[in-house]
Protein backbone atom coordinates (compact mmCIF):
# COMPACT_ATOMS: atom_id res chain seq x y z
CA UNK A 1 0.00 0.00 0.00
CA UNK A 2 2.67 2.39 0.93
CA UNK A 3 4.35 1.45 -2.55
CA UNK A 4 1.35 2.57 -4.55
CA UNK A 5 0.68 5.67 -2.70
CA UNK A 6 5.00 6.71 -3.85
CA UNK A 7 3.83 5.91 -7.04
CA UNK A 8 0.46 7.40 -7.38
CA UNK A 9 2.09 10.81 -6.43
CA UNK A 10 5.39 10.39 -8.79
CA UNK A 11 2.30 10.10 -11.48
CA UNK A 12 0.11 12.96 -10.62
CA UNK A 13 3.34 14.87 -10.48
CA UNK A 14 4.35 13.81 -13.69
CA UNK A 15 0.45 14.40 -15.36
CA UNK A 16 0.71 17.95 -13.62
CA UNK A 17 4.09 18.86 -15.43
CA UNK A 18 3.23 17.19 -18.38
CA UNK A 19 -0.38 18.91 -19.16
CA UNK A 20 1.41 21.97 -19.57
CA UNK A 21 4.00 20.80 -21.62
CA UNK A 22 1.42 19.16 -24.12
CA UNK A 23 -0.17 22.47 -24.21
CA UNK A 24 3.28 24.30 -24.90
CA UNK A 25 3.56 21.95 -27.88
CA UNK A 26 0.13 23.06 -29.59
CA UNK A 27 1.55 26.39 -29.12
CA UNK A 28 4.66 26.01 -31.01
CA UNK A 29 5.49 24.53 -34.76
CA UNK A 30 7.64 21.72 -33.88
CA UNK A 31 6.96 18.54 -31.59
CA UNK A 32 8.11 18.33 -28.12
CA UNK A 33 9.91 15.43 -26.82
CA UNK A 34 7.60 14.84 -23.62
CA UNK A 35 4.30 15.51 -23.07
CA UNK A 36 1.34 14.13 -21.21
CA UNK A 37 1.83 10.77 -21.72
CA UNK A 38 5.98 10.76 -21.25
CA UNK A 39 6.36 12.69 -18.29
CA UNK A 40 4.30 10.22 -16.15
CA UNK A 41 6.43 7.97 -17.23
CA UNK A 42 9.39 9.87 -16.38
CA UNK A 43 8.51 10.30 -13.05
CA UNK A 44 7.97 6.54 -12.87
CA UNK A 45 11.46 5.68 -14.06
CA UNK A 46 12.66 8.17 -10.95
CA UNK A 47 10.32 6.41 -8.32
CA UNK A 48 10.14 2.56 -9.24
CA UNK A 49 13.99 2.48 -9.10
CA UNK A 50 14.17 3.78 -5.44
CA UNK A 51 11.75 1.46 -4.03
CA UNK A 52 13.58 -1.61 -5.59
CA UNK A 53 16.75 0.31 -3.85
CA UNK A 54 17.66 -2.13 -1.29
CA UNK A 55 17.00 -4.94 -3.27
CA UNK A 56 19.35 -4.05 -6.55
CA UNK A 57 20.89 -1.58 -5.28
CA UNK A 58 21.30 2.24 -6.76
CA UNK A 59 22.73 1.06 -10.05
CA UNK A 60 18.96 1.18 -11.46
CA UNK A 61 18.48 4.51 -10.19
CA UNK A 62 22.07 5.78 -11.87
CA UNK A 63 20.62 3.60 -15.51
CA UNK A 64 17.20 5.42 -15.47
CA UNK A 65 18.77 8.64 -14.89
CA UNK A 66 21.76 8.46 -17.41
CA UNK A 67 18.42 6.75 -19.81
CA UNK A 68 16.41 9.84 -19.22
CA UNK A 69 18.82 12.51 -19.83
CA UNK A 70 20.21 10.82 -22.57
CA UNK A 71 16.68 11.22 -24.15
CA UNK A 72 16.98 15.08 -23.02
CA UNK A 73 20.13 16.17 -24.64
CA UNK A 74 19.30 14.33 -27.76
CA UNK A 75 15.86 16.39 -27.81
CA UNK A 76 18.08 19.03 -27.04
CA UNK A 77 20.20 18.56 -30.10
CA UNK A 78 17.91 18.13 -31.96
CA UNK A 79 15.71 21.23 -31.69
CA UNK A 80 18.99 23.17 -31.79
CA UNK A 81 19.73 21.93 -35.25
CA UNK A 82 16.14 23.34 -36.20
CA UNK A 83 16.84 26.43 -34.81
CA UNK A 84 15.26 26.01 -31.37
CA UNK A 85 17.30 26.60 -28.61
CA UNK A 86 14.78 26.36 -25.62
CA UNK A 87 15.66 23.43 -22.62
CA UNK A 88 12.71 23.99 -20.80
CA UNK A 89 11.29 20.81 -21.70
CA UNK A 90 14.22 18.88 -21.23
CA UNK A 91 15.27 20.36 -17.76
CA UNK A 92 11.22 19.67 -16.62
CA UNK A 93 11.74 16.01 -17.64
CA UNK A 94 15.12 15.99 -15.59
CA UNK A 95 13.10 17.40 -12.51
CA UNK A 96 10.30 15.02 -13.20
CA UNK A 97 12.91 12.32 -12.32
CA UNK A 98 14.51 13.71 -9.75
CA UNK A 99 10.59 14.32 -8.47
CA UNK A 100 9.21 11.14 -8.97
CA UNK A 101 12.67 9.70 -7.28
CA UNK A 102 11.59 11.81 -4.28
CA UNK A 103 8.24 10.25 -4.18
CA UNK A 104 10.00 6.59 -4.31
CA UNK A 105 11.97 7.15 -0.85
CA UNK A 106 8.56 8.61 0.99
CA UNK A 107 8.83 12.04 0.93
CA UNK A 108 5.58 12.86 -0.46
CA UNK A 109 5.17 16.21 0.53
CA UNK A 110 8.08 17.70 -0.65
CA UNK A 111 7.87 15.68 -4.16
CA UNK A 112 4.34 17.11 -4.32
CA UNK A 113 5.13 20.93 -3.42
CA UNK A 114 7.99 20.26 -5.83
CA UNK A 115 5.94 18.87 -8.60
CA UNK A 116 3.38 22.11 -8.31
CA UNK A 117 6.49 24.25 -8.37
CA UNK A 118 7.75 22.99 -11.30
CA UNK A 119 4.16 23.11 -12.84
CA UNK A 120 3.92 27.12 -11.59
CA UNK A 121 7.05 27.93 -13.34
CA UNK A 122 5.70 26.30 -16.66
CA UNK A 123 2.69 27.87 -16.96
CA UNK A 124 3.64 31.07 -15.20
CA UNK A 125 6.23 31.56 -18.57
CA UNK A 126 4.47 34.43 -20.33
CA UNK A 127 3.99 36.65 -17.28
CA UNK A 128 7.04 36.16 -15.54
CA UNK A 129 8.91 36.96 -19.30
CA UNK A 130 6.25 40.32 -19.40
CA UNK A 131 7.11 41.06 -15.40
CA UNK A 132 11.44 40.45 -16.56
CA UNK A 133 10.79 42.92 -19.62
CA UNK A 134 9.27 45.15 -17.57
CA UNK A 135 11.36 45.58 -14.69
CA UNK A 136 13.57 48.88 -14.51
CA UNK A 137 17.41 48.45 -13.91
CA UNK A 138 16.61 50.47 -10.55
CA UNK A 139 14.11 47.90 -9.78
CA UNK A 140 16.69 44.96 -10.64
CA UNK A 141 18.87 46.01 -8.30
CA UNK A 142 16.88 46.73 -5.79
CA UNK A 143 15.40 42.65 -5.97
CA UNK A 144 19.67 42.04 -5.60
CA UNK A 145 19.94 44.37 -2.42
CA UNK A 146 17.29 42.99 -0.65
CA UNK A 147 18.64 39.28 -1.50
CA UNK A 148 22.25 40.57 -0.07
CA UNK A 149 20.06 41.79 3.16
CA UNK A 150 18.40 38.91 3.86
CA UNK A 151 20.61 35.93 2.55
CA UNK A 152 24.41 37.99 3.23
CA UNK A 153 24.44 40.69 5.68
CA UNK A 154 21.32 38.95 8.19
CA UNK A 155 23.64 36.03 8.96
CA UNK A 156 26.25 38.19 9.87
CA UNK A 157 25.14 40.91 12.47
CA UNK A 158 25.66 39.90 16.02
CA UNK A 159 22.76 38.48 18.21
CA UNK A 160 23.21 40.29 21.48
CA UNK A 161 21.96 43.29 23.31
CA UNK A 162 24.05 46.93 23.14
CA UNK A 163 22.75 49.97 24.52
CA UNK A 164 20.77 51.32 27.37
CA UNK A 165 19.16 48.58 28.76
CA UNK A 166 20.87 46.58 26.27
CA UNK A 167 17.65 47.19 24.72
CA UNK A 168 19.52 47.15 21.01
CA UNK A 169 19.42 43.51 19.29
CA UNK A 170 20.92 44.17 16.02
CA UNK A 171 20.12 40.80 14.73
CA UNK A 172 16.48 41.50 15.71
CA UNK A 173 16.50 44.94 14.16
CA UNK A 174 18.08 43.62 10.94
CA UNK A 175 15.28 40.42 10.83
CA UNK A 176 12.46 43.11 11.44
CA UNK A 177 14.02 45.02 8.67
CA UNK A 178 14.24 41.85 6.41
CA UNK A 179 10.63 40.98 7.33
CA UNK A 180 9.17 44.58 6.52
CA UNK A 181 11.19 44.79 3.35
CA UNK A 182 10.13 41.60 1.92
CA UNK A 183 6.65 41.98 2.61
CA UNK A 184 6.93 45.56 0.63
CA UNK A 185 8.59 44.20 -1.84
CA UNK A 186 6.15 41.09 -2.31
CA UNK A 187 3.09 43.55 -2.43
CA UNK A 188 5.13 45.74 -5.64
CA UNK A 189 5.54 42.12 -7.52
CA UNK A 190 2.20 41.64 -7.23
CA UNK A 191 0.95 45.01 -8.66
CA UNK A 192 3.48 44.13 -11.50
CA UNK A 193 2.14 41.08 -12.06
CA UNK A 194 -1.16 42.22 -12.06
CA UNK A 195 -0.81 45.14 -13.99
CA UNK A 196 -2.34 48.26 -12.85
CA UNK A 197 -5.00 48.15 -15.27
CA UNK A 198 -7.22 46.35 -12.77
CA UNK A 199 -7.34 49.48 -11.30
CA UNK A 200 -7.97 51.55 -7.71
CA UNK A 201 -9.14 48.55 -5.84
CA UNK A 202 -6.09 46.57 -6.93
CA UNK A 203 -3.79 49.08 -5.93
CA UNK A 204 -5.48 50.13 -2.54
CA UNK A 205 -5.11 46.38 -1.52
CA UNK A 206 -1.07 45.79 -3.08
CA UNK A 207 -0.41 49.19 -2.25
CA UNK A 208 -1.17 48.58 1.36
CA UNK A 209 1.37 46.23 2.07
CA UNK A 210 3.69 48.97 0.99
CA UNK A 211 2.02 52.02 3.15
CA UNK A 212 -1.02 52.91 3.63
CA UNK A 213 -0.79 56.30 4.31
CA UNK A 214 0.89 56.43 0.75
CA UNK A 215 -2.20 55.24 -0.76
CA UNK A 216 -3.94 57.57 0.78
CA UNK A 217 -2.38 60.46 -0.51
CA UNK A 218 -2.40 58.73 -4.26
CA UNK A 219 -6.16 58.52 -4.03
CA UNK A 220 -6.42 61.73 -2.43
CA UNK A 221 -4.46 62.94 -5.74
CA UNK A 222 -6.33 60.52 -7.66
CA UNK A 223 -9.83 62.14 -6.85
CA UNK A 224 -8.54 65.89 -7.01
CA UNK A 225 -7.83 64.68 -10.92
CA UNK A 226 -10.78 62.49 -11.57
CA UNK A 227 -13.69 63.63 -9.60
CA UNK A 228 -15.85 60.69 -11.66
CA UNK A 229 -13.92 58.62 -9.86
CA UNK A 230 -13.75 59.85 -6.43
CA UNK A 231 -16.40 57.23 -4.91
CA UNK A 232 -13.91 54.29 -6.27
CA UNK A 233 -10.53 56.00 -5.03
CA UNK A 234 -12.32 56.70 -1.34
CA UNK A 235 -13.39 53.05 -1.46
CA UNK A 236 -9.16 52.43 -2.00
CA UNK A 237 -8.01 54.44 0.64
CA UNK A 238 -10.33 52.82 3.11
CA UNK A 239 -9.12 49.60 2.03
CA UNK A 240 -5.70 50.32 2.41
CA UNK A 241 -6.34 51.42 5.92
CA UNK A 242 -8.14 48.35 6.47
CA UNK A 243 -5.40 46.28 4.99
CA UNK A 244 -3.07 47.73 7.66
CA UNK A 245 -5.01 46.38 10.75
CA UNK A 246 -4.27 43.09 8.94
CA UNK A 247 -0.95 43.82 8.38
CA UNK A 248 -0.20 45.22 11.72
CA UNK A 249 -1.50 41.88 13.34
CA UNK A 250 0.79 39.90 10.67
CA UNK A 251 4.04 41.64 12.30
CA UNK A 252 3.02 41.25 15.76
CA UNK A 253 1.81 37.71 15.74
CA UNK A 254 5.51 37.06 13.89
CA UNK A 255 7.34 38.22 16.23
CA UNK A 256 5.37 36.92 19.19
CA UNK A 257 2.21 35.06 19.13
CA UNK A 258 1.11 35.89 22.70
CA UNK A 259 -0.36 38.81 21.97
CA UNK A 260 -2.57 38.37 19.53
CA UNK A 261 -5.43 37.04 21.69
CA UNK A 262 -5.57 40.70 23.08
CA UNK A 263 -5.05 42.79 20.19
CA UNK A 264 -7.49 40.76 17.67
CA UNK A 265 -10.73 42.23 19.00
CA UNK A 266 -9.54 45.47 17.93
CA UNK A 267 -7.55 44.41 14.58
CA UNK A 268 -10.80 42.29 13.97
CA UNK A 269 -13.71 45.01 14.90
CA UNK A 270 -11.69 47.85 13.25
CA UNK A 271 -10.98 45.41 10.29
CA UNK A 272 -14.52 44.23 9.76
CA UNK A 273 -15.52 47.87 9.90
CA UNK A 274 -13.37 49.47 7.09
CA UNK A 275 -14.19 46.24 4.66
CA UNK A 276 -17.86 46.98 5.34
CA UNK A 277 -17.05 50.76 4.23
CA UNK A 278 -14.67 50.06 1.02
CA UNK A 279 -17.28 47.62 -0.50
CA UNK A 280 -19.78 49.74 -0.41
CA UNK A 281 -17.47 52.58 -2.23
CA UNK A 282 -15.94 50.18 -3.85
CA UNK A 283 -19.48 49.89 -5.37
CA UNK A 284 -20.13 53.14 -6.83
CA UNK A 285 -18.68 53.49 -10.91
CA UNK A 286 -15.34 52.30 -11.71
CA UNK A 287 -14.83 52.50 -15.45
CA UNK A 288 -13.48 49.18 -16.77
CA UNK A 289 -10.32 51.11 -18.53
CA UNK A 290 -9.65 52.98 -15.48
CA UNK A 291 -6.20 53.41 -16.11
CA UNK A 292 -2.95 53.65 -14.11
CA UNK A 293 -3.86 54.36 -10.34
CA UNK A 294 -1.18 56.58 -9.07
CA UNK A 295 0.17 54.53 -6.07
CA UNK A 296 2.80 53.71 -8.41
CA UNK A 297 5.89 52.72 -6.42
CA UNK A 298 8.99 52.46 -8.50
CA UNK A 299 11.58 51.58 -6.19
CA UNK A 300 10.00 49.58 -3.39
CA UNK A 301 13.17 48.64 -1.46
CA UNK A 302 16.86 50.42 -1.19
CA UNK A 303 19.15 49.82 1.43
CA UNK A 304 18.57 53.27 2.16
CA UNK A 305 14.89 52.29 3.17
CA UNK A 306 15.84 49.52 4.85
CA UNK A 307 18.70 51.52 7.06
CA UNK A 308 16.02 54.02 7.48
CA UNK A 309 13.71 51.77 8.53
CA UNK A 310 16.21 49.72 10.83
CA UNK A 311 16.92 53.35 12.62
CA UNK A 312 13.54 54.00 12.96
CA UNK A 313 12.83 50.73 14.59
CA UNK A 314 15.72 51.25 16.70
CA UNK A 315 14.50 54.45 18.40
CA UNK A 316 11.06 53.31 18.49
CA UNK A 317 12.43 50.28 20.70
CA UNK A 318 14.42 52.80 22.83
CA UNK A 319 11.30 55.21 23.63
CA UNK A 320 9.11 52.12 24.67
CA UNK A 321 11.64 51.08 26.75
CA UNK A 322 12.79 54.40 28.05
CA UNK A 323 8.44 55.43 28.58
CA UNK A 324 8.55 52.14 30.45
CA UNK A 325 11.29 52.30 32.64
CA UNK A 326 10.36 55.73 33.44
CA UNK A 327 6.75 56.55 33.34
CA UNK A 328 5.04 53.16 33.80
CA UNK A 329 2.53 51.72 31.64
CA UNK A 330 0.83 55.43 30.42
CA UNK A 331 4.29 56.64 29.17
CA UNK A 332 4.13 53.36 27.01
CA UNK A 333 0.45 54.59 25.67
CA UNK A 334 1.87 58.31 25.04
CA UNK A 335 5.18 57.08 23.40
CA UNK A 336 2.95 54.15 20.77
CA UNK A 337 1.01 57.09 19.89
CA UNK A 338 3.59 59.50 19.16
CA UNK A 339 5.78 56.91 17.43
CA UNK A 340 2.56 55.66 15.33
CA UNK A 341 2.75 58.91 13.87
CA UNK A 342 5.84 58.19 11.69
CA UNK A 343 5.89 53.78 11.35
CA UNK A 344 3.16 51.47 13.01
CA UNK A 345 5.02 49.00 11.63
CA UNK A 346 8.02 49.42 13.67
CA UNK A 347 5.65 50.31 17.11
CA UNK A 348 3.79 47.05 16.14
CA UNK A 349 7.10 45.05 15.87
CA UNK A 350 8.68 46.58 19.22
CA UNK A 351 5.56 46.37 21.38
CA UNK A 352 5.29 42.52 20.21
CA UNK A 353 8.88 41.82 21.61
CA UNK A 354 7.42 43.08 25.17
CA UNK A 355 5.32 41.15 27.67
CA UNK A 356 5.76 37.47 28.28
CA UNK A 357 2.92 35.89 30.54
CA UNK A 358 -1.04 36.09 29.11
CA UNK A 359 -1.70 38.69 32.29
CA UNK A 360 1.03 40.96 30.94
CA UNK A 361 -0.12 41.92 27.45
CA UNK A 362 -2.34 43.84 28.31
CA UNK A 363 -0.28 46.99 27.89
CA UNK A 364 1.48 45.89 24.60
CA UNK A 365 -2.23 45.17 23.22
CA UNK A 366 -3.78 48.18 23.97
CA UNK A 367 -0.45 50.36 22.67
CA UNK A 368 -0.10 48.56 19.81
CA UNK A 369 -4.26 49.44 19.24
CA UNK A 370 -3.14 53.15 20.58
CA UNK A 371 -1.03 53.09 17.09
CA UNK A 372 -3.53 51.93 14.91
CA UNK A 373 -5.88 54.53 16.17
CA UNK A 374 -3.67 57.35 15.56
CA UNK A 375 -2.15 56.22 12.42
CA UNK A 376 -5.92 55.77 10.98
CA UNK A 377 -6.58 59.53 12.34
CA UNK A 378 -2.89 60.73 10.66
CA UNK A 379 -4.96 59.00 7.55
CA UNK A 380 -7.80 61.01 8.29
CA UNK A 381 -6.60 64.31 8.38
CA UNK A 382 -4.42 63.36 4.83
CA UNK A 383 -8.15 62.79 3.71
CA UNK A 384 -9.31 65.87 4.91
CA UNK A 385 -6.15 68.11 4.29
CA UNK A 386 -5.49 66.86 0.40
CA UNK A 387 -8.95 65.03 -0.92
CA UNK A 388 -12.04 66.90 -2.26
CA UNK A 389 -15.70 66.40 -2.42
CA UNK A 390 -17.18 63.20 -2.42
CA UNK A 391 -13.30 61.74 -1.23
CA UNK A 392 -13.21 63.72 1.33
CA UNK A 393 -16.17 63.10 3.25
CA UNK A 394 -16.20 59.35 2.97
CA UNK A 395 -13.00 58.91 3.63
CA UNK A 396 -13.28 61.11 6.95
CA UNK A 397 -16.45 59.08 8.32
CA UNK A 398 -15.53 55.51 7.77
CA UNK A 399 -11.56 55.94 8.96
CA UNK A 400 -13.17 57.97 11.35
CA UNK A 401 -15.93 55.13 12.35
CA UNK A 402 -12.65 52.49 12.40
CA UNK A 403 -10.80 55.19 14.57
CA UNK A 404 -13.88 54.83 16.94
CA UNK A 405 -14.99 51.59 17.21
CA UNK A 406 -10.98 50.71 17.51
CA UNK A 407 -11.20 52.76 20.29
CA UNK A 408 -14.19 51.29 22.16
CA UNK A 409 -13.09 47.92 22.02
CA UNK A 410 -9.78 48.63 22.87
CA UNK A 411 -11.03 50.15 25.97
CA UNK A 412 -13.89 47.08 26.82
CA UNK A 413 -10.09 45.02 26.33
CA UNK A 414 -8.37 46.86 29.00
CA UNK A 415 -11.26 45.88 31.24
CA UNK A 416 -11.28 42.45 30.76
Amino acid sequence: MVAFERLLVAVLVGFLIGLDRERAEARKTHQLFAGIRTFPLIALAGAVPMLLLNSVGPALVVASFVGVAAVAVVSYIRGSATGDLGATTEIAALATFLIGALAGVGELVVAGAAGVAVAVLLVAKPRLERFSRALTQEELSSALELAVVSVIILPLVPNRGYGPWRSLNPFEIWSVVVLVCTLSFAGFVAMRLLGEQRGLTVAGLLGALVSSTAVTVSMAQQARASRALAGAAAGAAVLASTVMCLRVAVFAGAVNTGILPRLMPVVGIMTLTGAAAAWRLMRRILPPSTEASGAKLTNPFSLTAAVTFGAIYALVVLIVRAADEFFGVSGMYVAAGLASLADVDAVSIAFARLGGESASWHAPALAVAIAMITNTLVKLGIALAMGAGVFRRHVAAALGVMALVGAATAVLVAWM
